[in-house]
């Protein structure tokens, strides 16, 4: 009897001390997850999810990417407005991408042209922006682009704006907003003015006498601002100023690379500039909008 007193009470106190473990391990966790909800919000919780769902963002999703807004001025820290795409010689077109960081294209914006920049984001240490060109809408690297203006002087309809490519037998024009689809115009060669009417994912409508057709706005340019950089991107580096806005007129003297001058009159893709004392007509294919008293 004596012996079995004793084995019920080593049974009672190992009772007891298996009790005691167990109370102390559900106060560690509930300690544990109090400063973990606390103080490590980000890491889990339904705050911290519908947080991520209210930012159009998924945990399996791109949670290093921060968006800035530049409808919110007072929150942004790049200014919106008007930039242009970077003009280079490694380029054919600058990429543009569904996402910020994205790996495959989903179009090309022309080079040295305006755009609307319309948002940011950070993702691995680089500044994407949001931009848009004629209805059409990426992502590209910030570094791409340099600041023009904060008014809207990339295309609008009801703009002017003309051919910019310098091919021997001219762009087309085609009945719908695709190049598969039947052809309106043919040989529209450089400067040949228009005014767009509409946009649909980078072409625009426009209408002539006799016809209305659309063209891939990657071919064309316009007048955004008076100043402008000559960037020939060639070996040349040099372009000429014309008695008129030919290229048969006459040579009055060499305009070099990286010279800004200031547009008193566009026609037909030519500006009129004076430079070094003397007025003339330079080509604006060779040249890149700039921000005004850059």
């Amino acid at each position: 009897m004596r012996n079995e007193k004793k084995t019920g009470e080593k049974v009672f106190g190992i009772l007891m001390d298996l009790c005691a473990v167990v109370v102390l391990v559900v106060v560690a966790a509930g300690t544990f997850r109090y400063m973990k909800r606390e103080y490590f919000p980000r890491e889990t919780g339904s705050d911290y999810v519908d947080k991520m769902e209210r930012d159009g963002q998924s945990e399996t999703g791109d949670s290093g990417r921060e968006e800035t807004d530049l409808s919110q001025p007072a929150s942004a820290q790049v200014r919106s407005g008007t930039w242009c795409t970077l003009k280079s010689n490694s380029l054919d077109g600058v990429p543009v991408y569904p996402e910020a960081g994205g790996t495959f294209s989903s179009g090309l914006l022309p080079e040295g042209k305006c755009c609307e920049l319309t948002g940011t984001q950070e993702y691995e240490g680089d500044v994407w922006a949001r931009v848009s060109y004629c209805g059409q809408s990426g992502w590209l690297k910030l570094e791409e682009l340099h600041y023009i203006s904060g008014d809207a002087c990339y295309i609008r309809p009801g703009d002017t704006v003309y051919v910019n490519a310098l091919t021997e037998k001219g762009i087309k024009g085609y009945k719908a907003p695709s190049s598969s689809s039947e052809i309106a115009e043919e040989g529209i060669v450089y400067g040949t003015e228009f005014t767009v009417q509409e946009f649909k994912n980078g072409w625009g409508l426009v209408q002539t006498d006799n016809s209305k057709f659309w063209l891939n706005m990657y071919h064309m340019g316009s007048y955004p601002v008076k100043s402008w950089r000559v960037e020939t991107l060639s070996s040349a580096a040099e372009i000429n100023l014309r008695e008129d806005p030919d290229e048969g007129a006459g040579s009055l003297c060499k305009v070099p690379e990286d010279t800004v001058v200031t547009v008193e009159r566009f026609k037909n893709g030519w500006g009129k500039i004076r430079y070094e004392g003397q007025e003339g007509w330079v080509m604006l294919h060779y040249l890149t909008p700039v921000e005004e008293n850059h």
